[in-house]
């Protein structure tokens, strides 16, 4: 499924537009009187503040309070600020972290040695001034804003390739890798996994009668009545294709998915899909198959999704409106109707 780029470029223009201004500064030094006057034009500048008088205790609140400022001396007790610096880039943030290096060593030397252990600027503290801090940090907040507009950017992307743009479900390409990762599991640990296939039946009759548009509105609506007929949240629904909805069911066998089934034709039977062209009746056929029966060297997401489609196929072949489950992994054997009673038919 690919993406808009044009939609990326408007989501990044709108993250950055969003973004506040007030950033939190994370202040280490282990001079009171210096920390106190770092604190106070930070402040004035705009941003919030935390104070750490060593290096450890930076790291710490770094993994607990994360700050995506770091101005810290060069020169403390204990751990060093070039140590800091290093330690700090081993860490692993939510966000990226800009250091401000405060030396009063204006060597090139201790400079560049500031730099390569992982500084993004330096300062020098015996002629630093408030107007200079303030700019420096307004450079920084534009790189750290630039960082967190592309990483949410970047996240919806990858929202948008795991969705199907129409139904909300998720997408075929999603499906495709999350459950070959379920089968994994299953080969490692045992653990049943089972799939329900279904199709809206007749839902060209839909397009024909209402258009496309209801017609989406039925896909839809269907996909969250469907999502909102499953037991637990753990189980998860993708866009097969067309009308087509695969569900995979985690930690169930054939029976468990059987009784799942069952819930799902009555339902959809029992009550109409609302639309913007009023209530449209909808049934569906559904077909299951269950990793379990399947040998593990045959034991593929291809194999059990053809076994499902083939109780599909079973189930429009023998009326529609009713499922079909595979009970041996090659012939379907068991199938019950909207209609039967609460316990099913087996035959």
């Amino acid at each position: 499924m690919q993406s808009d780029p044009g939609v990326y470029e408007q989501t990044l223009t709108l993250e950055l537009s969003a973004l506040q201004p007030e950033l939190r500064v994370l202040i280490v030094d282990d001079d009171p009187d210096a920390r106190d006057y770092l604190v106070a034009v930070v402040q004035e500048a705009g941003y919030r503040t935390a104070v750490a008088s060593s290096g450890e205790e930076a790291l710490q609140l770094l993994e607990t309070e994360f700050c995506p400022i770091m101005i810290t001396d060069r020169n403390m007790p204990g751990m060093d600020g070039v140590t800091l610096c290093k330690r700090a880039r081993e860490g692993h943030y939510p966000g990226y972290l800009y250091i401000f290096l405060l030396t009063a060593q204006n060597a090139s030397a201790d400079i560049v040695s500031g730099l390569k252990a992982g500084a993004d600027d330096y300062l020098g503290k015996k002629n630093i001034s408030a107007p200079e801090l303030v700019a420096r940090l307004g450079n920084a907040r534009r790189i750290v804003s630039l960082e967190q507009a592309l990483r949410r950017a970047l996240d919806q992307k990858r929202q948008m390739a795991n969705t199907d743009a129409l139904t909300g479900a998720y997408s075929r390409r999603y499906l495709e890798r999350q459950l070959s990762l379920e089968l994994e599991r299953t080969r490692r640990f045992n653990h049943p996994v089972s799939l329900l296939l279904l199709d809206i039946d007749y839902f060209k009759r839909i397009n024909d009668r209402y258009g496309h548009a209801i017609g989406d509105e039925v896909l839809r609506n269907t996909y969250r009545r469907l999502r909102d007929l499953l037991p637990r949240a753990c189980d998860w629904i993708a866009r097969y294709g067309g009308e087509e909805f695969l569900i995979v069911l985690i930690d169930t066998d054939l029976r468990g998915a059987e009784i799942v089934a069952q819930r799902l034709v009555r339902a959809m039977a029992d009550t109409p899909i609302d639309s913007s062209a009023g209530p449209i009746p909808v049934t569906i056929s559904v077909g299951g198959s269950e990793a379990a029966q399947i040998l593990t060297s045959d034991l593929n997401s291809t194999r059990l999704i053809e076994i499902a489609d083939r109780c599909l196929y079973a189930s429009k072949r023998d009326g529609r409106n009713r499922y079909t489950m595979s009970l041996d992994g090659q012939s379907p054997l068991a199938f019950s109707s909207a209609a039967s009673s609460a316990q099913g038919q087996a035959h």
